[in-house]
């Protein structure tokens, strides 16, 4: 009898461990995929702002293309890298500089959805040293073979732009 309640428990454990090590073996291959390490900087790079850099090249244009190329040319596909930077890497923090406000992103979470890198970012918003606002942005993104960004697309910014109109 002692023998079997031995081996009962010797078996219950070795099947926690079993599933322990299964579920943090999941854990770190999502957290380790590039491609959702590439889509977090990028966000965290265009809803953060403005530093120095940035106010900086607002006034020199040879600047502003070095301050982008720095932070987002090596995680687009050239074509994508060129609409990126004319239509939507400087929007929010352009407002925000306009409008004498900063942002960051607090919380960025990617996760993978039929093909495709959905994406939530927490921005925090407001005027420097007063109270901060938030909004949640969400949007996905598509990568290539190569890892690089083909597509980004903003479904929603929860009110971002027109509070830092306003």
């Amino acid at each position: 009898m002692m023998k079997l309640t031995r081996l009962m428990l010797s078996l219950l454990l070795l099947v926690v461990l079993l599933f322990v090590a299964g579920c943090s073996s999941t854990v770190k291959s999502t957290s380790k995929d590039p491609n959702m390490t590439a889509i977090k900087t990028v966000l965290e790079h265009q809803f953060t702002g403005p530093d120095s850099e940035f106010i900086e090249g607002t006034e020199n244009t040879e600047k502003l293309e070095e301050y982008y190329e720095k932070r987002y040319k090596s995680y687009f596909t050239e074509e994508r890298y060129n609409s990126f930077i004319a239509a939507s890497a400087y929007t929010y923090v352009l407002l925000a500089y306009n409008n004498d406000k900063e942002i960051k992103a607090e919380k960025v979470d990617v996760r993978t959805e039929e093909g495709w890198y959905h994406f939530n970012v927490t921005v925090s918003y407001g005027e420097a040293g007063n109270g901060q606002n938030s909004a949640e942005v969400t949007g996905k993104a598509k990568i290539n073979d190569d890892g690089k960004i083909t597509n980004v697309q903003y479904l929603n910014d929860g009110g971002l732009t027109s509070n830092l109109e306003n």
